[in-house]
């Protein structure tokens, strides 16, 4: 089955069985091949043995079918002849370079020749019907079953008699008498003179090579296999098929449950086809949600309709401009970029979904950020089916992400409730899971309600309204500028009192003016450092506001320190934007300045502009920002200052 077929068209329950028929067969055949390997005495591996039978066996088709041609072969065979033939001594690389020699070949046909003639005027043997290899099996045979020992006698009739009448045959009637003329038989043979002097020419140069040594050790001891190795691939094929009928019941076995499986198999597909309808709801489901480059079909809808098909198969219709073509999958891969490719993965968890859905199987998806990577639209349309699936009563859903947006909009939709949802801290000690807050509008829902009555939030709240009044009043408005006093040290800043924040609260809001700080006696920046002093004693966690005022302070105490050492109150006085830079520039090429202090004031000028900047829409850099670090740096800070 292809990547598509096997991931995409079957459904869990008709892969699990297609899975589970290939499993088995695996099994059997791995039993057989390792079977066979110890009746060869090869090094060879199972993968090797596998592929060398397919080869000798069967052109066209692969290990099974080369197995089911010689089926009958092997249940027929009367006999293993060469079974017993060690597989590497014989057919190893070296000797088959060997035999490539013309000069080699020629003189092994010489010996073989040598050999018939003597066979041929033997009393007794025959090259063909009667071998020494079958006079050995009748002597086994006899001994095996007691046939002398029961008085029995064998007779033997000489080729060279004319009728049954001659005289010319001999009765055999012990083992040893039959043995002694086996022996005789076959010393006629190895010590005549014209065969040794055949034998030396094959010899000279199986011996010449170190490598051929141990097969000629071998083939010298048993000459009887010299006359196969005329044709040596024909040869190797009966060892093979020897080896196997000596593990017929393990090639039984194999080859049954193969003919059984593909009836099992051809079922399994049928099925598959039938599930055409659900697989176009996918695809359909895909094409119209995700915006991709290419559009999915099935390419050969026709054949599967007039069933000369079993298996839907995908086609990739890719598309550039105006130009439109089909592209396999490798290429395809190679020119999406990484959210289209995440797209296209989808595809297979819309099918595995849908078929769950359909099967009311009770399912928990655990999903980590799976819209990391994807353009808006395509984000969408995962929250989309992301909102049908949690409506799917079997179904459970585990959301995992990094993307505070993602988070908001899952909420948003429904897809799940706020108050289901936790947010995971690590410590140097532990991994703390805390209900989720400060993402869903902590100002409007908290910060603002408690203005007047918590000075952590009070201080918090700054950067929001500095944002609201720019957006709606704009730059120029006196509440802009004296928040934008608190967040930058300016001449001013020292100056602004509580009744001055309050002030621009109410008056922007159009809150009663009775309304008052708790803190009437402090000015605002005095607060700001008190209250983010007060939180360097706290444990990490969540922090939203402790995050904000300890990033509103370093930012101050930072500024203000570079505006006491550059000590040029002309050039600050000029700076109109991006004020903390600006100062950085001019610090940081003084002659005087610490490398270590720069240091310092480096970082608290790299981290503080996205977590002071925030509103209501975008200000997951300081959730996400550990506030041991913004501690630390406003300690550095402090020590910087009493210095």
């Amino acid at each position: 089955m292809t990547e598509e077929v096997s991931t995409l068209l079957v459904n869990s329950s008709l892969r699990k069985q297609y899975e589970k028929i290939h499993a088995v067969l695996e099994e059997k055949k791995d039993d057989l091949l390792q079977k066979l390997k110890k009746s060869s005495k090869t090094r060879l591996k199972n993968a090797d043995i596998e592929e060398k039978i397919q080869k000798l066996l069967i052109r066209d088709g692969d290990f099974f079918d080369a197995l089911m041609r010689i089926k009958d072969e092997i249940i027929n065979k009367e006999d293993a002849r060469y079974a017993s033939v060690p597989y590497d001594r014989i057919f190893n690389p070296k000797v088959r370079q060997l035999f490539q020699d013309s000069e080699f070949q020629k003189s092994l046909k010489q010996y073989v020749n040598r050999l018939n003639e003597l066979l041929d005027s033997s009393d007794f043997f025959s090259r063909d019907s009667f071998s020494y290899y079958n006079a050995e099996n009748v002597k086994k045979t006899l001994e095996a079953n007691g046939f002398f020992k029961a008085n029995h006698s064998v007779l033997l009739r000489n080729k060279k008699s004319a009728t049954k009448d001659d005289n010319s045959s001999l009765t055999i009637e012990n083992d040893s008498e039959l043995e002694e003329l086996i022996n005789s038989e076959r010393n006629k043979v190895s010590e005549d003179a014209g065969l040794r002097k055949k034998f030396q020419a094959v010899e000279k140069k199986i011996t010449k090579n170190s490598d051929t040594r141990d097969f000629y050790e071998y083939i010298s001891s048993n000459p009887q296999y010299l006359p196969e190795l005329i044709d040596i691939d024909l040869f190797e094929e009966k060892t093979w098929k020897s080896y196997i009928k000596i593990n017929q019941e393990s090639f039984l076995e194999t080859t049954d449950f193969f003919e059984s499986s593909r009836e099992q198999k051809k079922e399994i597909e049928e099925e598959a086809l039938r599930q055409e309808t659900k697989w176009e709801k996918v695809i359909d489901i895909f094409n119209n949600r995700f915006y991709v480059s290419f559009t999915l079909t099935i390419k050969n809808r026709i054949g599967m309709v007039l069933g000369q098909e079993k298996l839907p198969q995908l086609s990739f219709d890719f598309s550039e401009g105006e130009e439109h073509q089909e592209i396999n999958k490798t290429d395809l891969l190679s020119v999406l970029s990484t959210g289209e490719k995440k797209a296209l993965y989808i595809l297979n968890v819309l099918f595995e979904m849908e078929e769950r859905k359909s099967a009311g199987e009770e399912t928990v998806f655990v999903v980590d950020d799976i819209a990391d990577s994807f353009d808006y639209k395509n984000k969408y349309a995962i929250i989309q089916y992301l909102k049908e699936m949690s409506e799917v009563p079997q179904f459970r859903l585990i959301l995992l992400t990094h993307n505070f947006d993602f988070f908001r909009t899952v909420d948003q939709r429904g897809v799940v409730s706020y108050k289901t949802c936790k947010i995971a801290y690590k410590t140097d000690s532990e991994v703390r899971l805390e209900d989720a807050k400060g993402i869903n509008n902590p100002f409007i829902n908290d910060f603002k309600k408690h203005f007047f009555d918590d000075s952590l939030k009070r201080v918090a709240s700054v950067p929001f309204i500095r944002n609201l009044i720019e957006y709606t009043r704009g730059v120029d408005d006196r509440g802009y500028n004296q928040l934008t006093s608190l967040l930058h040290w300016k001449s001013d800043t020292s100056d602004i009192s509580q009744k001055d924040l309050d002030d621009i609260f109410n008056d922007f809001f159009g809150a009663d003016e009775t309304f008052a700080s708790i803190d009437n006696d402090k000015s605002v920046v005095q607060l700001i450092f008190e209250q983010a002093k007060s939180e360097l004693s706290k444990p990490e966690g969540p922090n939203l506001e402790s995050k904000l005022v300890l990033s509103v302070a370093i930012r101050l105490k930072a500024e203000k320190y570079m505006i006491s050492c550059i000590a040029d109150s002309r050039f600050v006085s000029t700076i109109t934007k991006n004020q903390t830079y600006a100062l950085f520039k001019k610090f940081s090429s003084l002659d005087d300045v610490d490398e270590d202090v720069k240091k310092v004031i480096s970082s608290a000028v790299l981290m503080t502009p996205e977590s002071i900047h925030v509103n209501a829409f975008m200000y997951e850099p300081i959730i996400d920002l550990s506030d041991v670090h913004l501690k630390q740096v406003y300690k550095d800070l402090l020590e910087l200052s009493v210095n």
